[in-house]
């Protein structure tokens, strides 16, 4: 009887296999209703909600309503050569309209053509035949302006060279005119306005700005993962109260395996809610946040670290309901510190310090001088070093420690 019992726990040690330990755990986590509201969907929520916020935080284009209440043909040549500007994204319709878009902020201005447009400029007249409603949030109302002026310009300038050239000879057709005085815009304006974005690469140490809406999302990713994962080791509390984790101490290596299979367990968690985070962000809001080698590198490794004091915090507690009660506190006091619920770049460098004693810290301050500057690899290197010491010694800490509490 004895030895037939020997043999069954040899079989159920070679059983218990490192892909058949993670296949039940992640089973075990995505059945798991509290987790997957915690790790999946309050953070996709929020994203969702702060991308909303924010989608027009960084467009490439200025999204304007146009209303033509002139009718006129000269009018008309406005609103087509303001269609055709690039930077301007142009919609039109009615006042009331145009009135909703800039209220709703759809759109940044609402630009109107006043009636009597063309008669004015035939009479040299420029007061008031434009009329510009800008919403109160915009920051284009000048160039705006600058765009909407030099066009008004341009068709006024083809009634005065009109005007001048009549006055000395007769028989003098406008449409001729105004064809020679185009031709002089060709193949390009005499003058010109360029807006452009010019990225710059760091050369030294020092605070860098990234937008808030990048700053916010990622902050919103790195804290709910932290909270996500310490909430994903409870199963280690809940098999010390049942005893059933005292079964893998009977089979040489088990433990380990067991351990181990946990860990990478809540890595995948955390890579999964990683890429459904990015990939709402992406498809949403065009807004790609870990993109490359080194950012990618960096979320791994930090994962590994917050599974690592998961599970520590695991080994420490000796209920669920006391992980799950300290799990928030632990996750929301180290998130504030390490600046996942403001914005890591620009801050002062007592900030600075103070997010750098948090494991959240250092993969924010790494993901985002990558952000601003894909290409610089002595901050992933940084943070990859310090959140792989990290999780080296929680590893070791709570393997060694919940090892030793079992056999105690």
């Amino acid at each position: 009887m004895r030895l037939a019992g020997i043999k069954d726990k040899e079989k159920e040690g070679r059983g218990m296999s490192f892909l058949s330990i993670l296949k039940s755990r992640l089973k075990i986590h995505f059945s798991d209703k509290l987790l997957l509201l915690i790790v999946i969907v309050i953070p996709v929520l929020l994203s969702i909600i702060s991308g909303h916020a924010m989608r027009k935080e960084k467009l490439d284009y200025v999204p304007v309503f146009l209303v033509d209440e002139d009718g006129t043909k000269t009018s008309e040549l406005l609103v087509e050569r303001l269609m055709d500007k690039e930077g301007l994204r142009i919609k039109t319709g009615l006042f009331e309209d145009g009135e909703e878009e800039v209220r709703n902020d759809d759109a940044e201005a609402m630009i109107v053509i006043e009636k009597g447009f063309e008669d004015s400029l035939r009479r040299g007249d420029t007061k008031e035949i434009i009329t510009l409603v800008k919403s109160p949030s915009t920051y284009s109302s000048e160039l705006i302006k600058e765009i909407v002026a030099s066009e008004v310009l341009r068709i006024y300038s083809t009634y005065f060279a009109y005007d001048w050239i009549s006055a000395s000879f007769s028989d003098i057709d406008h449409d001729e005119v105004s064809e020679r005085f185009e031709e002089l815009w060709q193949p390009e304006p005499v003058m010109t306005i360029v807006y452009e974005e010019v990225q710059v690469e760091p050369k030294g140490e020092g605070n860098i700005t990234i937008p808030p809406f990048a700053a916010a999302s990622l902050g919103l990713l790195v804290l709910f993962i932290m909270l996500g994962l310490l909430f994903g080791g409870g199963w280690l509390c809940e098999e010390k109260m049942n005893g059933t984790i005292y079964r893998a101490l009977s089979v040489k290596g088990a433990l380990l395996k067991l351990f181990i299979g946990n860990i990478a367990a809540l890595s995948i968690t955390g890579l999964f809610l990683t890429l459904v985070f990015t990939l709402i962000q992406w498809i949403l809001f065009d807004t790609l946040l870990v993109k490359g080698i080194l950012p990618l590198l960096v979320m791994v490794v930090y994962i590994i670290c917050v599974s690592c004091i998961s599970m520590f915090l695991s080994a420490i507690f000796k209920t669920p309901h006391q992980l799950q009660a300290s799990a928030p506190v632990i996750a929301i006091l180290t998130g504030i510190m390490g600046g996942c619920l403001w914005n890591l770049a620009g801050v002062p460098e007592q900030l600075l310090s103070v997010a750098l004693l948090t494991p959240q810290g250092w993969a924010l301050k790494a993901l985002t001088d990558l952000y601003a500057a894909p290409g610089s690899l002595n901050p992933a290197l940084r943070a990859i070093g310090f959140l792989g010491a990290i999780s080296i010694v929680f590893g070791s800490l709570s393997y060694l420690g919940l090892k030793r509490s079992l056999k105690n």
